[in-house]
């Protein structure tokens, strides 16, 4: 034993300690390793950032931090595994790298082991698809969404159907995606749901729509992840919150709503990262305040929910940043200014807020342009929109000339994608009207296009192109071959080629030819056999294949057909017992069945009809009594109903009607001489003799026809073999011969038909011996018309009249 261990021995014994040799022999001469320390586990993981907000096509780049059993954190970004619950919104590298695919709400989740965290990735559409394509405008009085193709370039709404919406739809919304549209209806308290058709624009009811809301739903919005819609209820005072299926459309309700809001909520918005929204409560004058709960959509109040207001706000706007609340006063006439606390929602008045629009009474829509440099206001009481320039802080500057006048009370105001055009809901006159947005922020009046009843508010669906007119085939009908000639068009030059088949045969003296706007299906009139042939066209070759059940039961001497805006009514004038025959058709087939009623008596010879764009209206030539028939469409059933003071006196011999892609102006060509203008009632579709009509168009005017564009009207002088182009006056409808008019045709020229893209126009001849069709290419900015090559065309025996269907793209 050495020297320490007898030392250690001798002090234990002095304090009496029980220790015995073998232990202390059994400690070896070597001292013992200390014992390990303990083991720390991971506890929790964090991802950052919480919720954040990227546009579609960007990059978010997350981080993990792990929290062990000793309370100890740290960085374990590059050890856990990532993953998004749904690719085709998000994708994650092994490193915590996202790429945003596409809008949504995707939760990305970090992993290890049995720990997890995870937050949303909230991806908003961003300035790509910033093309409009398609307007909706909700029409509040017969509960009809009426459907457009828009022309970014000059900001003209081309008429493209409607769709049935519930009762007194008040607003409509298109979720970001462009997939889907919303509309609110106020008097039966539903949500009507439709998904688009990608390809022209069409509505298509979605599965189990409608669906029920709050009391009175006057506005809605979806947020811009495409994720949840939400509707301001004004008879119960709350917000109506669902989600969205991103497959269907259909809507389901958020747990917890409808959620509380002020008296009478008649707005809502919500801010570009898709964080909180807000609804104007006219009554309490107040603004209520929300936050969105990132996952599942709910609301909470934002701190210092609700917000005092100027006097009835009846608006509300963000500005593209989401920084800046913007509330129209209805009362006030005036606009406050908030600036949005990122973290809680909360609002503060910004300095100088409010700001008077400088015109009286009944504020009803506020917008901001996407640039966010200009804010609009839609003053309802006095017929005019307010325009301000935004400041650096949030505060308004009138733009100089404001207000701007509109034809009537503006329901609301609504700027297109690409910041060029607004666009305004006008209500007594049935109209949209189109303002150009200049450098300053000022409006000029560019075109105006007619509505259905009362028209509320209006929406866009985006792309990244613009809806083109790409013409397919055209259609001659020949009236002494009895048979239909059919053609492909070449869509740049504009020449004909006879499809494989061609031609089709039809009734004796096939003597008009129309298609249905899709280009499903073809009618042919046939003059001598009382009847009417339907046909299929194949999408791919162009052509006719006949429809069992046709030919269809017609009227005596059925001179010609027209298909409704809609593609489902066909109307049949028949010069020999004096009527109009009506027909549904089968969407599916095509088939035709008589509408009740019909057919519908006119004094003359009925010879010629065409319905205005809107749907509303059927007009309709009567050679013998030198009148043009009004009828109002019933848009469910088809029956016609005579317009209040009908009929309306034309010129001598009324053989065509043609009514302007706008829908404002009415044009006659009266064999007798000249083309009769009317200017049609917004109200109730009566005509009124535009200054100056009739106007001289050559020896024999026998058809008239007007470009889509909506500039220029071309009219058959069968007289002298030769068309006229005249230049509309878009305010008043009068008819102004191009210097270059007129342009040589064949002989006996009868019909000529421009083709939806507006590139070119065909016509057709009736001369004996001269069986064929002359095709023209149309000058954008004169109207001038240069011969196609290899025109004309040729055609069956007397071809009589002509027909082209296109593709929207």
């Amino acid at each position: 034993m050495d020297g320490r261990k007898r030392q250690f021995l001798a002090f234990a014994v002095s304090l009496g300690l029980a220790i015995t040799l073998p232990l202390l022999v059994g400690c070896g001469s070597k001292s013992s390793s200390p014992p390990p320390p303990p083991t720390k586990t991971l506890t929790a993981i964090q991802v950052t950032p919480a919720n954040a907000t990227v546009i579609a096509g960007a990059a978010q780049q997350f981080a993990a931090m792990g929290t062990f059993s000793d309370g100890s954190t740290s960085d374990v970004t590059a050890t856990v595994n990532w993953s998004s619950s749904d690719s085709t919104r998000a994708t994650i590298s092994s490193a915590g790298l996202a790429m945003a695919v596409a809008i949504g709400r995707p939760q990305i989740k970090a992993t290890s082991r049995n720990i997890s965290g995870s937050t949303r990735l909230i991806v908003v559409v961003g300035a790509s698809t910033s093309v409009a394509r398609f307007a909706y405008v909700a029409d509040n009085v017969d509960g009809i969404i009426s459907v457009y193709t828009v022309n970014p370039g000059t900001g003209q709404l081309r008429h493209n159907g409607y769709a049935f919406a519930g009762k007194l739809p008040e607003a409509l919304t298109v979720e970001p995606r462009g997939q889907f549209a919303y509309a609110a209806n106020s008097s039966d308290n539903t949500i009507s749901a439709f998904s688009i058709d990608p390809a022209n624009g069409s509505l298509i009811p979605v599965a189990g729509s409608p669906f029920a809301t709050g009391m009175a739903p006057s506005a809605l919005v979806v947020d811009p992840s495409g994720s949840f819609l939400y509707v301001a209820n004004s008879g119960s005072g709350d917000v109506s919150a669902f989600t969205i299926d991103a497959t269907t459309g259909a809507l389901a309700a958020i747990a917890g709503s409808p959620f509380a809001a002020g008296a009478n909520p008649g707005s809502i918005a919500v801010d570009s990262l898709g964080r909180f929204v807000y609804v104007a409560n006219p009554t309490s004058n107040n603004v209520s305040g929300y936050k969105i709960d990132p996952g599942s959509g709910a609301l909470t109040a934002a701190s210092g929910s609700p917000f005092t207001a100027g006097a009835s706000p009846s608006a509300v706007t963000f500005d593209p940043a989401g920084h800046v609340v913007y509330v129209a006063n209805a009362v006030s006439t005036d606009v406050s200014a908030f600036t949005v606390d990122s973290a809680s929602g909360a609002l503060t008045p910004v300095s100088g807020s409010p700001f008077p629009t400088g015109a009286g009474m009944e504020i009803a829509g506020v917008t901001v342009d996407p640039t966010g440099k200009f804010l609009y206001v839609a003053n309802f009481g006095f017929s005019s929109v307010s325009a301000f320039t935004i400041n650096a802080g949030g505060g308004l500057s009138a733009v100089t000339g404001s207000p701007f006048p509109t034809t009537s009370s503006p329901r609301s105001v609504q700027i297109e994608p690409a910041g060029k055009f607004a666009y305004v809901p006008t209500l007594s006159a049935n109209e949209v009207e189109i303002f150009s947005i200049g450098a300053t922020g000022a409006l000029s009046l560019a075109s105006k296009v007619r509505t259905r009843p009362q028209a509320a508010g209006i929406a866009f669906s985006v792309g990244t192109a613009a809806v083109t007119y790409t013409p397919k085939f055209a259609y001659v009908s020949n009236y002494d071959s009895n048979d239909v000639t059919g053609y492909s068009v070449d869509a740049n030059s504009g020449a004909l080629a006879a499809v494989l088949g061609s031609p089709f045969p039809a009734g004796s003296g096939a003597i008009c030819v129309a298609v249905d706007p899709t280009g499903k299906f073809a009618y042919v009139a046939n003059n001598n056999s009382a009847n009417v042939s339907a046909f299929t066209i194949s999408a791919n070759t162009g052509a006719l294949a006949v429809i069992p059940g046709s030919p269809f039961t017609g009227g005596t001497a059925p001179f010609a057909a027209t298909v409704d805006p809609t593609g489902r009514f066909v109307y049949v004038p028949n010069a020999g017992t004096r009527d109009v025959s009506g027909y549904t058709i089968d969407r599916t087939s095509g088939a035709l069945s008589a509408i009740a009623g019909s057919p519908f008596a006119v004094t003359g010879n009925a010879i010629h009809a065409s319905p205005d764009p809107t749907g509303r209206y059927l007009y309709v030539a009567d050679f013998g009594s030198n009148v043009i028939f009004a009828y109002n469409i019933d848009p469910v059933s088809g029956t016609l109903t005579t317009v209040s003071g009908s009929p309306f006196p034309a010129g001598s011999g009324p053989l065509s009607v043609a009514v302007d892609p706008s829908g404002r102006f009415l044009y006659v060509a009266n064999q007798g001489g000249g083309v009769s203008a009317f200017l049609i009632d917004a109200t109730n579709g009566a005509l009124t003799s535009v200054a100056g009509s009739p106007f001289s168009a050559g020896m024999i005017p026998v058809f008239v026809s007007v470009e889509p564009s909506a500039k220029f009207a071309y009219v058959i002088d069968s007289g002298t073999g030769s068309v006229s182009a005249f230049a509309i006056d878009p305010a008043s409808g009068a008819l102004n011969k191009t210097p270059t008019s007129p342009f040589s045709t064949g002989m006996s020229p009868r019909w000529v038909h421009v083709e939806p893209s507006g590139k070119f126009a065909y016509i057709t001849n009736t001369a004996a011996g001269s069986n064929n069709v002359f095709g023209y290419a149309i000058d954008p900015a004169s109207g001038s018309l240069t011969a196609i090559p290899g025109s004309p065309f040729a055609a069956g025996t007397r071809s009589f009249s002509v027909t082209t269907t296109s593709k929207i793209q």
